[in-house]
């Protein structure tokens, strides 16, 4: 049996929680015995233990890729666990104590995509930054195609780099009366057009161009509701500006939301605004799972994850103009709604299940080991 020790950062539940969160379902627990390390009163913690895995928590790496003390506690782990790989996310703490604790396989998971700073795209920044991280890790999982483009970019050796994409098990689709009932819950009629964005409430994930995109569909008259599902720290300045614009009628909040299910249900489109870090969409791969089309910007890894005429419709990154027109193209011609919406069911079905991903991590883990 394989022993593997995943190191996390995330206080909430983010991106990389999530995918986690996938990997625990469809993990072979005959074949690996997985332990993970998560902050202290992580939203994380309770949700890995509910699907029957220990968790370790630590005092240190809230949100925090180094800090301070980090790297002691780390090391003090994984010596007392032996793992025979670590696993690590959003932690450069972790990578170095698994270094310097002399663990032979090293993995470490590229969740984001952004446009890199020329510090580490051009000499020397991109040589010092290979070299430290060539030597921390053995072994890179870059979650898209844009995803591995960064790393190469930075000086990461191409050869030590794997592209699995998110992928996530089907949402459970709940009957006519259920979601009718939970849209009279949220005030939202039977007959109401529904669009949901699941993302932090960060400024790079572009709810203020929706909210923009949103007043153009509520000038010209049309009445689709927009549920923004999520926190973070933008979120005032959000509900502010949702205020100002005299959309409180049309968008709701829900802040944080522990079971995605029925508003993923109830919802007639996925939307994704990011502008400044996205790679492979865990909400909207949740979405396809149902048959929802998708309108997504055109960055990092949403072209992928949604093919243009195929699952949904691609516009450029922050144009309001350009997504409102794209929401109403969607939600006024059936025709076209039918034929994106079984798209999105036959795309999630090749690439984006859970059980694929985790398969391919499986098998790295297990190529990695029988190398070393």
């Amino acid at each position: 049996m394989i022993k593997v020790l995943h190191i996390m950062t995330d206080a909430t539940l983010g991106g990389a929680g999530r995918v986690l969160l996938q990997l625990l379902r469809c993990f072979d627990r005959e074949r690996f015995e997985v332990v993970v390390a998560a902050p202290r009163g992580s939203t994380l913690v309770e949700l890995i233990e509910a699907e029957g895995y220990r968790v370790i928590e630590t005092e240190k790496g809230h949100d925090r890729s180094y800090e301070r003390g980090a790297v002691k506690e780390y090391k003090k782990i994984i010596r007392a666990e032996r793992p025979d790989i670590v696993h690590t996310h959003s932690s450069f703490a972790g990578k170095l104590a698994a270094f310097l604790c002399g663990v032979k396989c090293r993995i470490y998971t590229r969740h984001c995509v952004f446009d890199m700073p020329k510090i580490l795209t051009t000499f020397p920044g991109k040589q010092i930054n290979g070299f430290v991280n060539n030597t921390l890790a053995t072994g890179v999982i870059a979650v898209a195609h844009a995803a591995a483009e960064n790393l190469t970019d930075t000086g990461i050796d191409p050869r030590k780099i794997r592209v699995i994409i998110n992928g996530v098990e089907p949402v459970p689709t709940l009957s006519a009366e259920e979601k009718a009932a939970f849209r009279r819950s949220l005030g939202i009629g039977e007959e109401e057009f529904v669009g949901l964005i699941s993302a932090r409430l960060e400024v790079y994930k572009g709810h203020s161009y929706l909210l923009d995109a949103v007043r153009l569909i509520k000038e010209r008259g049309k009445n689709y509701r927009f549920i923004i599902m999520g926190d973070g720290s933008c979120r005032e300045e959000l509900e502010q500006k949702a205020k100002e614009l005299q959309l409180e009628d049309r968008v709701l909040f829900t802040g944080f939301v522990d079971d995605v299910v029925p508003y993923c249900n109830i919802s007639d489109l996925s939307l994704n605004c990011s502008y400044g870090t996205e790679a492979s969409s865990i909400a909207l791969a949740e979405g396809m799972s149902l048959g929802k089309p998708a309108v997504v910007t055109d960055f990092g890894g949403n072209p992928y994850v949604i093919t243009d005429g195929v699952n949904g419709l691609l516009v450029p990154q922050k144009a309001p103009g350009a997504m409102a027109d794209a929401i109403m193209k969607i939600a006024e011609d059936r025709k076209l709604y039918a034929r994106l919406s079984e798209g999105a069911i036959a795309e999630y079905q090749e690439k984006f299940t859970a059980r694929a991903m985790t398969e391919q991590v499986e098998a790295l883990y297990e190529q990695l080991t029988e190398r070393k």
